[in-house]
C-alpha cells in the first residue's frame, strides 16, 4: 500500500512505501531539496479533497438579459509522483504496485447524461483583459545602504566604576602583585613573556639546567674512562702515562691486553744442576734433587701484554702427576724485568731452578695462563 508524505522544508509531496519506511526506520530523503526527514510522522491522507478556490469579491454579474457563459472548469495540474529517495534494488515492482493499489482505491465517477446545449443568437464579444500593472520598482531604502555603525563604548555609570587605589589593596593569596595590575586584572599575573622578572628567573633556570647537563656529562665520561682505561691505554698509548698518574692517586692499575693464545712456548727442558746429586749426598738428604727449567717464551702479538703465570706439573714413570708449581712473573724473573710488560715481538729465555724433595721424576709438563 502506498503512502503520501510531504517535505517539511519545500512541502513537496511525494509517495512512499511502508515497506521502504520500516527498512530505513521511517527516514526518507526529498528528491527536490534534498533533506532527510521522518516520513511517518509527516504523513498525508492520500485522497485528500481538492481546495476549492473562494469567488472573487470583485467579479462582475452578467447582465439579466444575456445569457451567461458556459462555467470553465479550473483545474491544477496533477503533481506526479517524486521519485521516492533510497529505492533498494530488487523493489523494482512496488511502482507497479502502487499503481495498482491506486487504480483500486479510486472510484469511478459515475456517468451522468450532459444537458442538451444549444448555442445563443449572439455570443457576447470577450472582454478585453487588461494587462497586469508592471510591478513597482523596488525601492530600497538608503539606510541599509548606509555604512555600518562603529559600537563605541560610552562612559560607564559610576556605581559601576572602581576606584584604582581601592583597587591596588586587593590581593589574591598565593599570587604576586605586578605593575601590570589594575582594576581589571587585579590579582591575575600576566603573561609570562610579559614579565621581565619571570623571563629573568626562566634564564636562570636553564643556565642551571645548562651547567647541571655538562657535570653530568663530564661525570659519565670519567667513569667510562675509569672503567675502560686499559682499552683506552691500549688504542691510544699516548693517553697511557696520564692514566697512569691519575690510578696512581686513586689506587688502580693500568692494565695491558691479555692474549695469552698468542704467547707460545718455543722450547722447554727439565735438567737436574751439576753436582747436585754430589751436594744431596754430602748432607745426608736421601731423594733430594736440585733441577733447572728451561724456557723460551716469545710474544707473537703486535702490542705489550703481561707477563704469563707458568704451571709446572712433574710425573713419574707411569705419567701420572706427582707435583705441581705455579711459577708467578716474579719467581721466574729479575726485578727490573719484571716491572716492564712482556714486549710485542719480544723473545725471552729463562732458565728457574726446581727443587725436587723425595719423589722420582720421570717427565714434566709445562703451560701458561694469566692469574
Amino acid at each position: 500500500m502506498s503512502l503520501v508524505t510531504r517535505c517539511p522544508n519545500c512541502g513537496t509531496a511525494f509517495k512512499v512505501v511502508a515497506d521502504q519506511l520500516r527498512v530505513r526506520n521511517g527516514l526518507v530523503r526529498c528528491g527536490e531539496c534534498q533533506t532527510v526527514f521522518d516520513g511517518r510522522a509527516c504523513l498525508q491522507p492520500s485522497s485528500a479533497a481538492a481546495p476549492v478556490e473562494p469567488a472573487r469579491e470583485g467579479a462582475q454579474q452578467a447582465p439579466a438579459g444575456q445569457t451567461p457563459a458556459p462555467a470553465v472548469l479550473r483545474s491544477r495540474p496533477a503533481m506526479l509522483p517524486a521519485v521516492s529517495p533510497w529505492r533498494d534494488e530488487g523493489e523494482a515492482s512496488g511502482a507497479q504496485d502502487d499503481d495498482e493499489d491506486e487504480s483500486r482505491q479510486t472510484p469511478a465517477m459515475p456517468h451522468v447524461p450532459a444537458p442538451p446545449f444549444s448555442l445563443p443568437a449572439s455570443v457576447p464579444e470577450p472582454e478585453a483583459v487588461g494587462a497586469p500593472p508592471a510591478a513597482a520598482e523596488p525601492v530600497v531604502d538608503r539606510t541599509l545602504r548606509a555604512e555600518p555603525q562603529v559600537w563605541r563604548p560610552g562612559p560607564r555609570e559610576p556605581r559601576l566604576q572602581q576606584d584604582d587605589a581601592a583597587a591596588e589593596g586587593l590581593a589574591v593569596p598565593g599570587e604576586t602583585r605586578t605593575r601590570f595590575s589594575s582594576a581589571t586584572d587585579s590579582g591575575r599575573t600576566p603573561p609570562a613573556f610579559m614579565d621581565d622578572d619571570h623571563a629573568r628567573a626562566s634564564g636562570r633556570r636553564w643556565r642551571l639546567w645548562a651547567w647541571a647537563c655538562v657535570l653530568a656529562l663530564l661525570a659519565l665520561g670519567l667513569q667510562l674512562a675509569y672503567v675502560y682505561r686499559d682499552v683506552l691505554a691500549t688504542s691510544a698509548p699516548p693517553l697511557r702515562p696520564a692514566l697512569e698518574a691519575a690510578c696512581r692517586a686513586l689506587g688502580c692499575e693500568v692494565g695491558y691486553p691479555r692474549r695469552i693464545e698468542r704467547i707460545n712456548i718455543t722450547s722447554s727442558s727439565l735438567r737436574a744442576l751439576p753436582g747436585a746429586l754430589a751436594e744431596a749426598a754430602a748432607d745426608g738428604a736421601q731423594g733430594r734433587s736440585r733441577m733447572a727449567l728451561h724456557v723460551v717464551m716469545r710474544n707473537r702479538y703486535d702490542k705489550p701484554q703481561p707477563w704469563p703465570a707458568l704451571i709446572l706439573e712433574l710425573t713419574d714413570i707411569s705419567d701420572t702427576v706427582v707435583a705441581r708449581k705455579v711459577l708467578l712473573p716474579q719467581d721466574y724473573l729479575k726485578p727490573a724485568q719484571a716491572g716492564q710488560p712482556f714486549g710485542a715481538g719480544e723473545e725471552v729465555s729463562l732458565v728457574v731452578p726446581v727443587d725436587v724433595h723425595g719423589i722420582a721424576v720421570n717427565g714434566y709438563q709445562l703451560d701458561k695462563f694469566f692469574p
